[in-house]
């Protein structure tokens, strides 16, 4: 209705026809409307061209009454009679020609011009959001801070990948590997709610409010783990959906990356079999309280009574290098140290000390034999 109701005043507009009251509301009905408006600009444009040859715009007005017959649109034209007399065409006819030229015109543009915006808003919301990725490769670490002013501190071997749209009204990325999060509280400006932030991972998600806590989930991994600083975190592991565990400041959940059917534990020696879930306290070392699940974020690679292969599995993404083990009673050992500046010899050389191994270096690789 308003549509119609706008083609009727521009086309007063046009023959200098229309009141003030009319303009008025002409001009309300386009600030609602810009794709009319635009419309309207090109109509006005073309009425103070300059009339054309009669047979001219009589073409074009046959072309036109075409086309808009093709849109669906009704045109009716009363006949002329039959005793009519044939006068000579005047200007003012010539310019209510063009007055029919113009609104027709204005008719098949409005009509382009909501169909390019629909196939493109279309086109637009049938594309995949565009990510942003974050990386780190093996002896390497970054840190970055989140369109929402989050802080993320990624470890080695690690990928970090968010929606270019993150913030606002929602706040979701997908981690692989290991990285310590500084969650900020974030409003909605919309609902004026809180907005979570949504930590997805291969086996399990985390969601916060705000608070800082560290997730470790690297592909191969026998476990994913997520310890939490402070404030409170939910977590939900994708092939228990019905189970979220809330954590509390200074916990941390260990997920095995292979189902079996104990239950959720934090009683340690309740079974002789690892359970599928474990809560637990973060762990301190005993010389100087370093918190170990995140004092790589201080640039320290610590391990606390780990065995050898775990041990392993850190410094080969700690210094880039890819370590193998010829004797694999060797990887049962059992370590506990603290490295910060050392090179990857100095560390094998502390280890080899501790309980005894020996090991050779072949380029990017290290041998452990006996």
């Amino acid at each position: 209705m308003s549509k119609d109701r706008i083609w009727f005043l521009v086309g007063k507009k046009l023959a200098g026809e229309a009141s003030a009251e009319e303009l008025n509301e002409l001009e309300g009905l386009l600030r609602s409307d810009p794709d009319m408006h635009y419309a309207l600009q090109n109509i006005t444009d073309l009425w103070n061209l300059p009339t054309p040859a009669t047979d001219d715009a009589e073409d074009a007005f046959n072309r036109h009454v075409n086309k808009l017959k093709d849109a669906g649109v009704k045109w009716e034209q009363t006949p002329a009679p039959e005793n009519q007399p044939n006068f000579p065409i005047t200007q003012k006819r010539s310019r209510k020609t063009l007055m029919v030229i113009s609104i027709a015109s204005a008719v098949l543009m409005i009509t382009c011009i909501y169909w390019y915006n629909s196939i493109t808003k279309k086109a637009a919301s049938s594309r995949p959001f565009a990510k942003n990725e974050v990386s780190t490769r093996n002896g390497s670490k970054t840190k970055i801070t989140l369109p929402d002013g989050s802080k993320v501190w990624l470890n080695a071997g690690s990928v970090l990948t968010y929606n270019k749209d993150f913030g606002g009204e929602i706040r979701e990325v997908e981690l692989s590997g290991e990285a310590f999060f500084e969650v900020v509280p974030h409003i909605s400006p919309k609902s004026a709610q809180k907005v979570p932030f949504i930590i997805h991972t291969h086996h399990l998600d985390v969601r916060v409010l705000g608070t800082a806590f560290n997730v470790k989930s690297y592909p191969g991994d026998k476990q994913t783990e997520t310890s939490l600083v402070h404030g409170k975190v939910e977590v939900l592991i994708h092939n228990r959906p019905d189970e979220k565990i809330m954590l509390r400041p200074n916990e941390k959940l260990v997920v095995k990356n292979e189902e079996t059917n104990q239950p959720v534990s934090n009683k340690p020696g309740a079974s002789n079999k690892e359970p599928f879930v474990s809560l637990s306290k973060l762990t301190y070392t005993a010389a100087d309280s370093i918190l170990v699940e995140t004092a790589w974020v201080e640039n320290k690679l610590v391990f606390d009574n780990e065995s050898f292969l775990d041990v392993a599995a850190k410094m080969e993404r700690w210094y880039n290098v890819k370590i193998e083990f010829r004797d694999e009673k060797k990887q049962a050992l059992r370590f506990t140290g603290v490295f910060e500046n050392e090179t990857i010899q100095q560390a094998l050389d502390y280890l080899s000390i501790t309980a005894p191994f020996h090991y050779s270096i072949q380029g990017n690789t290290i041998i452990i034999g006996r």
